[in-house]
């Protein structure tokens, strides 16, 4: 018998991490992709999902500094995301020359995003500056080079950058119903290279799992299926020890729920918040079930079943 509580790490992850909905968008999937070679400039680019954050100048009517706007749209397998760069001193940026990739170009006028699954389990980054340098990596570590593609252009008062994820690399963190999690950041610089200014969507900054994008249709059939293998971890691990009614009956309920979620179909996105909130609940409540069976099992050491 095991005493001990052993949640799986997954379900950890996507239950206790995630404390409320926030910051949720929808972007939309459109049939004919951008054409990366025009930059922001071709017309899918008004139909994206569009993100804005800034600086705040420390003056009177808090005038908006280095602002970044950010686009989203999937078309034909691939995520797109395009971003727009306000900076004064472009063209003229102090930019890094080309650069080997992996160097250190956050250090210099460029954006930094992260792309990451649903459990929180595999997150890549990407970082491209205003002169079409790249970096990006896998859980922490540049030493993985992905398959993707940019292009940058400077034009009077900013800098733009267009990224294309592709299909095979998207669907290590997305798979249809569901959503990938995110976060954009900006490092602008005076035009001498120098006074880094970093922002973010989030205060959290990078890696803030709060925000997740929907790609087309949701549904949270993924939600039942983390229920469902928490409960039966739940019984696995304490299959030895006889489970006093009040908490015997709260399990079926539990079941009830993961199986909605699976029969649910494709959701709007508002729906798709009520299933979120109530999935939360339902693993807070798992976990409090065992942690009432642990401190059972801890004062009644002899209480088994044969």
């Amino acid at each position: 018998m095991k005493t001990f509580l052993a949640i799986s790490w997954l379900f950890l992850a996507a239950c206790s991490g995630w404390a409320a909905p926030g910051g949720w968008f929808d972007a939309p999937v459109l049939e004919q992709a951008p054409d990366l070679s025009l930059g922001l400039d071709d017309p899918a680019w008004a139909k994206a999902l569009k993100i804005t954050f800034a600086k705040l100048e420390d003056a009177p009517g808090d005038t908006q500094k280095y602002l970044t706007e950010v686009y989203w749209l999937k078309s034909g397998g691939s995520l797109f995301i395009g971003f727009k760069c306000v900076n004064p001193a472009s063209p003229k940026l102090w930019v890094l020359p080309k650069q080997l990739r992996d160097s250190t170009i956050y250090t210099k006028e460029s954006v930094e995003f992260f792309l990451g699954n649903a459990t929180g389990e595999l997150f890549y980054q990407f970082i491209v500056d205003a002169e079409g340098n790249i970096f990006d990596g896998k859980l922490g570590s540049p030493q993985w080079d992905g398959d993707w593609k940019c292009k940058t252009d400077r034009r009077e008062g900013y800098w733009t950058a267009v990224v294309e994820i592709p299909a095979p690399l998207l669907e290590t963190v997305w798979a249809p119903g569901s959503f990938v999690t995110m976060d954009a950041t900006r490092h602008a610089f005076n035009p001498d290279g120098s006074g880094a200014e970093t922002t973010s969507i989030t205060s959290a900054g990078v890696r803030s799992p709060e925000n997740k994008v929907f790609l087309g249709t949701i549904n949270p059939a993924a939600l039942g299926k983390i229920i469902e293998k928490g409960v039966a971890d739940f019984r696995e691990n304490f299959k030895g020890v006889p489970l006093p009614e009040s908490i015997a009956a709260r399990i079926p309920k539990i079941e009830a729920f993961a199986a909605e979620c699976q029969n649910a179909g494709n959701l709007t996105l508002e729906h798709y918040r009520q299933f979120y909130a109530d999935f939360i609940q339902k693993g807070r409540e798992i976990r409090g079930l065992e942690q009432a069976l642990v401190l059972e099992v801890a004062l009644n050491p002899g209480r088994t079943n044969p």
